[in-house]
């Protein structure tokens, strides 16, 4: 491709792109009444939904498919990170009993040793 070729090209999509980001920012957020819905469902479900239960729940909800793969892949990742941290807070909580466990073990023998 020619400098000049790419230089259209770039106008081009510079000019669409502008309409296509009026059309994104016309982002439509989900109702309490859906969050809701999904987010039971999202409790009950072990695994990922199948593709029956998604249109079958995108049609209850007056919602496309990909988005409730892509609202059930959201949240997904946010139960994971929220997942790590509870972890993250267990293990801290060990580390800290065993390190004071052993500062106190430490403490012990040198007095031990002392005698």
């Amino acid at each position: 491709m020619t400098e000049k070729e790419d230089y259209s090209t770039a106008e081009e999509s510079d000019s669409m792109g502008s309409i296509n980001l009026s059309q994104k920012s016309k982002k439509r957020r989900f109702s309490d009444e859906q969050i809701r819905s999904l987010e039971r469902i999202f409790e009950t479900e072990t695994t990922r939904l199948e593709p029956r239960k998604k249109a079958q729940l995108a049609r209850e909800l007056g919602l496309h498919p990909r988005q409730i793969a892509i609202w059930f892949q959201n949240r997904r990742a946010r139960w994971k990170a929220k997942q790590i941290e509870r972890d993250y807070g267990v293990l801290k909580a060990d580390y800290d009993a065993l390190l004071s466990s052993c500062e106190s073990l430490k403490q012990e023998k040198q007095a031990l040793l002392k005698q």
